[in-house]
C-alpha cells in the first residue's frame, strides 16, 4: 500500500526536528520572484509548512496569509513571528476541502498541490487563478513523473509541461523543469526530486481554460 502524506506525517517530522525542518534559507529564484511583487502585496501561501516563505515575505513588508494542514508547523510559525514581531495571518486547513475566501495579489503553492488528487489539483488551480487579482502572480512548484518517491507515496506526479498547459491563458514569466537535491533536516538523508517551477502573471487573458 502506498503511504500518504497527511497531517500526522508532517506533524511527526516537524516534532522530530529541533529547528526548522526545511531551514529558513530562501532560494535565489524566489528572492528574484519577490522583486516582481508590488509593495505590500496581499499574498496567500498554500502549504506553508513551518512558514519559511511566509516569514521572508512578511519581512519584505507584504501582507501574508499562510495555510497548512500541520498544526505543529503553524504553531512553530506563530511562535517565530511573535518573537520576531512580524505579522502573518495563519490557518490550519486541509487543501482537499479548503476554499479561498479573498482575492490576492499573489498566490503561492510550493511543493504542495501534488499531495492532492488530480481532480482536486485541477479544481484548486482554477480557484487559485480566479482568486488572483488582475496582473497578480502565481508561483507553483510540483513533483514530476520519474521522481524517486513515485510509487512509494500516494501523490500526483505531473507530466513534463503540464503546468504550462494549466496556465496557457496567462503570461508565463518562467517555467523550469529540474532535478533538486533535498535533505529533511541537517541529519536527513540526501536525496533528490524531479521538480517543475512555474511563475505566471494574470495578464493577456484568452477565452477558455484548460
Amino acid at each position: 500500500m502506498k503511504k500518504k502524506f497527511d497531517k500526522y506525517y508532517f506533524d511527526e517530522e516537524y516534532k522530530k526536528s529541533k529547528g526548522f525542518l526545511w531551514g529558513m534559507q530562501i532560494s535565489k529564484p524566489f528572492a528574484e520572484f519577490e522583486k516582481l511583487l508590488k509593495r505590500k502585496s496581499k499574498v496567500l501561501d498554500l502549504g506553508c509548512g513551518e512558514g519559511r516563505i511566509a516569514v521572508y515575505l512578511a519581512k519584505k513588508g507584504h501582507n501574508v496569509t499562510a495555510v497548512d494542514i500541520s498544526e505543529t508547523g503553524i504553531k512553530r510559525l506563530n511562535e517565530f513571528t511573535k518573537k520576531e514581531k512580524l505579522k502573518v495571518k495563519t490557518e490550519v486547513a486541509d487543501l482537499e476541502n479548503y476554499k479561498i475566501k479573498k482575492n490576492y495579489d499573489c498566490i503561492l503553492s510550493l511543493a504542495t498541490i501534488h499531495f492532492l488528487s488530480k481532480k482536486k489539483i485541477y479544481s484548486l488551480v482554477n480557484e487559485i487563478k480566479s482568486k488572483t487579482k488582475k496582473e497578480g502572480f502565481n508561483f507553483i512548484t510540483v513533483f514530476r513523473k520519474g521522481d524517486p518517491s513515485e510509487g512509494k507515496f500516494k501523490m500526483y506526479f505531473f507530466e513534463n509541461g503540464e503546468l504550462t498547459k494549466m496556465y496557457s491563458d496567462w503570461e508565463i514569466i518562467s517555467y523550469k523543469e529540474f532535478r533538486k537535491e533535498d535533505r529533511h533536516g541537517k541529519k536527513g538523508k540526501l536525496h533528490y526530486h524531479k521538480n517543475a517551477n512555474l511563475i505566471a502573471q494574470k495578464i493577456k487573458l484568452k477565452s477558455g481554460g484548460f
